[in-house]
This record gives C-alpha cells, sequence and structure tokens, in this order.
C-alpha cells in the first residue's frame, strides 16, 4: 500500500492540543465529549464567555450532555469545576498538564477484569500481585500513629480483627492510590453499610474511586449519591430490586450513560420498553435498544417519539398494501357455471 505524505503549514490562529490527550483520552472518550471538551479549549484560548446553554447551542448538544461531558472530563482531571453554594457550577478550568495516569488506569482495567471473570464463571479469583506492600514499608507505615488509628477504626467497621491480606491492602490505598486516612475510613463505613464486609469488595470501591479522581470524602459521598440515585433508578425500571448492582450490571449502565453518553430519562425508556417486550429483565435486550437509538442520533424523548410514530406510519403501509392484495384477488372476476347443464351433457355422453 502506497504511503501518504502529511503536510503541515503554519498558521497564525490556531488552539494546542497535547498529544497526550489524542493518544490516550481521545481514543477511549465518548466522540461528543471530545467535541466538548476541544470547544472549551477553543473558548479558552480566545478568552470567551461561555454558560452551559451557549456551549449547547454551539454544538447542537442538550445541556445535559454538557453537563455529563464536563463531569466525565472533571472525573480524567482534565477539568476542574466549582460550585457555588448552591450547587450552580461557577467556574471551569483546563488544567495545564494532562496527569500521566496511564499505568493506573491499565492497573484499574486489569483488577476490573478479573472481577468481571469471578462474577461471570464463578470461580475464585487472586487479587493482582501488584496490590502488595513491601514489607519495609508495611512496617514503616505501621509506626505511623494515623495508621494506628486507621486500622484500629476498620477493625471496628468490619468486627474483628484484620488478617495480613486486609492490612496489605488498607495500606495499599494509603500508599498507592494515595487516599487520606479519612477517605479510607469513609470508604470502609461505605462499603459496611451496604452490608459488604469483604476485602474484596472494598478494593473494588477504591479502584473505582481512584478511576474516578476521587480523593476526599466529600467528592466520594457526591460520586456515591449520584452513583445510587442513576443505577439504582435504572435497576428498578428493570424490576431489579432485590440486590445492589453487581460489578456486571455497573458495567452496562456505566457504557449507557458514560460511554453512550445517554441520559437518565433515554435509558430509563430502554429499560421500561425492554420489560414490555420481554416481560423479563434483561441488560442485553435494553442494550440493543439503546445501540439501536444511537445510530440513530435519539438525544431526547421527543426523538424517539418520532421514530415511534415513523415506525407505526411503516406499519400502516405495510397493512394496507397487502390488504390491498388480498382485494385484488378477490376482486378477480368469477366464472359463473350451470352445474345442472354440465350434468345432463355428461349423462347424454
Amino acid at each position: 500500500m502506497k504511503t501518504l505524505t502529511l503536510h503541515k503549514y503554519t498558521a497564525g490562529d490556531f488552539t494546542l492540543v497535547q498529544n497526550r490527550f489524542l493518544d490516550e483520552y481521545m481514543i477511549s472518550a465518548n466522540g461528543e465529549f471530545v467535541k466538548i471538551y476541544l470547544y472549551l479549549l477553543r473558548c479558552s484560548s480566545a478568552e470567551r464567555e461561555i454558560s452551559i446553554a451557549s456551549i449547547a447551542d454551539a454544538l447542537n448538544h442538550t445541556e445535559g450532555d454538557v453537563k455529563r461531558a464536563l463531569s466525565y472530563w472533571n472525573r480524567k482531571k482534565l477539568l476542574q469545576l466549582s460550585f457555588n453554594d448552591d450547587g450552580i457550577l461557577t467556574d471551569i478550568v483546563l488544567t495545564s498538564d494532562i496527569d500521566p495516569a496511564k499505568e493506573q488506569t491499565e492497573r484499574v482495567k486489569s483488577y476490573a477484569s478479573l472481577l468481571n471473570e469471578r462474577e461471570n464463571t464463578g470461580k475464585t479469583v487472586q487479587m493482582p500481585e501488584r496490590i502488595s506492600v513491601s514489607a519495609a514499608r508495611k512496617k514503616e507505615l505501621s509506626e505511623q500513629e494515623d495508621i494506628q488509628q486507621l486500622i484500629y477504626i476498620a477493625q471496628q467497621y468490619l468486627g474483628k480483627i484484620l488478617s495480613s491480606t486486609e492490612v496489605t491492602h488498607i495500606l495499599y490505598f494509603y500508599d498507592e492510590l494515595h487516599f487520606s486516612p479519612d477517605l479510607i475510613e469513609y470508604l470502609v463505613e461505605y462499603c459496611v453499610s451496604k452490608g459488604k464486609k469483604s476485602i474484596h469488595y472494598i478494593s473494588t470501591v477504591a479502584m473505582e474511586w481512584s478511576k474516578r479522581g476521587i480523593s476526599t470524602v466529600e467528592e466520594a459521598k457526591k460520586d456515591s449519591n449520584l452513583f445510587q440515585k442513576d443505577y439504582y433508578a435504572i435497576m428498578n425500571a428493570l424490576g431489579i430490586k432485590d440486590h445492589a448492582p453487581t460489578p456486571i450490571e455497573c458495567k452496562w449502565m456505566s457504557k449507557w450513560l458514560d460511554q453512550m453518553a445517554f441520559s437518565l430519562e433515554i435509558v430509563l425508556e430502554a429499560c421500561q420498553r425492554t420489560i414490555m417486550r420481554t416481560h423479563k429483565p434483561s441488560f442485553e435486550y435494553a442494550d440493543s435498544i439503546l445501540k439501536s437509538w444511537k445510530k440513530k442520533n435519539v438525544k431526547t424523548l421527543s426523538d424517539i417519539e418520532k421514530l415511534d410514530k415513523e415506525a407505526s406510519s411503516r406499519q400502516a403501509e405495510n397493512t394496507a398494501s397487502k390488504t390491498g392484495a388480498q382485494n385484488r384477488f378477490n376482486n378477480f372476476p368469477q366464472r359463473k357455471y350451470d352445474f345442472n347443464q354440465l350434468e345432463k351433457k355428461l349423462l347424454d355422453y
């Protein structure tokens, strides 16, 4: 195959985009999120005044789309968002340097794949070897007063003396994930409040928080509330009320809300249609509906209503066509026979 030569020209008016963003962040991000990030870069270089509404109008998105994109890039630490006391967004800061977090991301992906394998096969999967702390470092940390207090509090929450493995995990959260003692304490408290005392479950939550860039108790509480509100609403729409979301179920819902960038109301509509058509909860069926809507560029409930009307119109046309074909058959001129006369001819023969 003949190679192409790409020529570059110099222009006076341009917006700089870091190569690391193009090589790593752009590839895994939703395309609409990338558009919004690039638009923010452009506006920042020109010092334009913007708002959620103006961004949505410029890119032909909904304000909900813009808010989800901002939340996504905030979790990736490419943006810093500031809110007033009423929870209204007041400032957006584009970080000057993209955090080199590739190694941590790969660590999360590796661990998530092991958890999914255990969920699918029922096999017991060992913790990754990377979740470890050297003996020398463990001794050093164990001599710190705040760590000693943290271990004691964790034991109170879990109702037992921690094993060596459990202590290693907690020290890992502190030393490798850079969680503060307060955040680790809240992590254990949060998991116990869910009825989960397994160190595997606690580690799963810790990895997810690390991936989301959570570094304070306040951020963890906010993220947990959003997680519970959206995920549990989806579970409820599917008629699932007997258990908390599993890792696989969370993966489905994260795909719909984050990767496919659907609003919660769109996802709930897909779930309701799933129950109406299958009479049982099915993440796969709901996913097929959302994939179809994604291909048709559905963004609002009115878009879905429009598709429904088009489908009904096509169905009516097909029905009319079939009815017309039957009528044409019935309207064919029928021959009339005098059966008495025919019978006489046969007898005379």
